[in-house]
């Protein structure tokens, strides 16, 4: 498995022309992505969390495939996953499910809501400065430094950021054919998100989960469904892949999977008995 740098990721291949782009989790950019090479046509899989990643990702697209992607895969509606849309041309089929829709329309209107008053979110950015400063608990306060950290990397992008949005919906599944290989979208709903699609590719061995998966962390269930969730997790376990990359964390085996689900129905046998 060999692996190439762009700046803000790391450039892994897994198979013949199929690439995780993997950023540091516990750095800015922190999400992942992935650029599939399906012979005649390229799939970028998410395009990272701002615009300056997003721009590094077209690079290493071109670099690594020789072209500009076919289509672009959201595998859901959180704009660490989307926000360097831009960075790609506008003609690209944006691919998302109707599932994600109403959460990404909010969540668009949301970063409207920084480029129309950036002086409210520097404002915002003070104020959590305060906050991360006034923390007692170091632990906290690392988190809190770290997201600071985002915040201000985002505020210092606004003036470049162009919101773009998925033009081509499809539902439940759908399956991309080139003359190299081909791949299988496939929705979830009601796990990570309301909507959520990961993409395998049976062929190669790998799959690729977007935040269906967290590996080395705690999952975030702030939008979840945790039984659901742990089951889509329980699937993945029995099926015949071996490589799995998520979308926050290093690219890894069953094992990790393995041990998100226990994480995931952990924190759930927690809840239930601190509700009893």
């Amino acid at each position: 498995m060999s692996k190439k740098g762009y700046g803000y990721f790391e450039i892994r291949e897994l198979a013949d022309g199929v690439y995780a782009a993997i950023g540091d989790q516990d750095g800015l950019c922190h999400s992942n992505a992935g650029i599939i090479d399906l012979g005649d046509r390229t799939l970028v899989l998410d395009t990272l969390t701002l615009p300056s990643y997003g721009e590094a990702l077209a690079t290493a697209c071109r670099d690594l495939t020789g072209r500009d992607p076919s289509w672009i895969v959201l595998t859901h509606y959180h704009g660490d996953h989307w926000l360097g849309n831009q960075a790609f041309p506008l003609t690209t089929p944006i691919l998302a499910t109707p599932g994600m829709i109403p959460q990404l329309e909010q969540s668009m209107a949301q970063y409207q809501g920084i480029l129309d008053d950036p002086n409210g979110f520097a404002k915002e950015l003070a104020d959590y400065a305060s906050m991360t400063e006034a923390e007692e608990n170091p632990e906290k306060r690392a988190g809190l430094q770290t997201n600071l950290a985002r915040y201000r990397a985002l505020y210092d992008e606004i003036t470049n950021l162009k919101l773009v949005g998925a033009n081509t919906l499809f539902e439940s599944t759908l399956r991309l054919t080139g003359s190299k290989r081909s791949v299988e979208l496939i929705e979830v709903r009601d796990n990570h998100t309301a909507s959520d699609v990961y993409v395998k590719l049976p062929e190669d061995g790998v799959l690729f989960m977007g935040d269906l998966g967290f590996f080395d962390t705690i999952p975030f269930l702030g939008f979840a469904d945790p039984i659901r969730w742990a089951a889509t997790l329980r699937d993945f376990e029995t099926s015949e892949i071996q490589t799995y990359v998520p979308g926050h964390g290093a690219v890894a085996g069953v094992n990790k999977v393995t041990q998100q689900r226990e994480c995931i129905e952990a924190i759930t046998d927690t809840v239930r008995s601190a509700l009893a």
